[in-house]
């Protein structure tokens, strides 16, 4: 009993830790799109007005857009609506990022996931893209409420991703502020 808190603590204290350390850097402009279709991608684009950031908003980009952008952002979190409105369906919107992080990658552009919808972004749906472009980050920016069960900070242990829990959603246009400040 004693071991297994102990080995909790320990997993606790680094988690923590690495989401405090949270020092990873990227160049603007940044191309914003969603990765599910949820209505999220207009929060962080609020977000990232605000921090004075540049960028383009495209929630249905394809990789020909990623060409003058020198970083991806893609708002992770399934939406049946939001699929709808867009007159696509999962397997499209799948296809999409795929291949949109396949150039990204492919110009060795940083892929920054950004899960800001908490708990109401999880489930079956949600978590199919969750899944593909979490694993495929080179950074990870997840409200807390998203992660209860560590969905996200397993798949970061795992693939050796900087992940940077935040509690609210407005912390995000901090974390977006600081990857994108110019590294002295």
């Amino acid at each position: 009993m004693k071991t297994r808190l102990l080995a909790v603590l320990v997993i606790t204290l680094i988690f923590t830790t690495m989401s405090y350390a949270f020092d990873f850097k990227s160049e603007q402009p940044m191309l914003i799109s969603s990765a599910g279709q949820s209505a999220d991608i207009l929060m962080v684009k609020i977000l990232a007005k605000k921090a004075n950031l540049k960028f383009t908003v495209d929630k249905a980009a394809t990789p020909d857009k990623l060409k003058d952008q020198a970083t991806l952002v893609l708002v992770s979190g399934g939406s049946t609506k939001g699929l709808g409105a867009a007159k696509t369906d999962k397997q499209q919107e799948i296809n999409r990022i795929k291949s949109l992080i396949d150039e990204a990658k492919k110009q060795k552009k940083n892929v920054i996931i950004m899960h800001v919808g908490g708990k109401a972004r999880r489930g079956k749906l949600s978590d199919e893209f969750n899944k593909l472009t979490a694993e495929r980050a080179d950074c990870l920016v997840v409200v807390k409420g998203g992660d209860k069960d560590q969905f996200f900070s397993n798949i970061a242990k795992e693939k050796k991703i900087p992940i940077k829990l935040i509690d609210k959603i407005m912390e995000a246009g901090d974390v977006l502020k600081n990857i994108f400040s110019k590294v002295e």
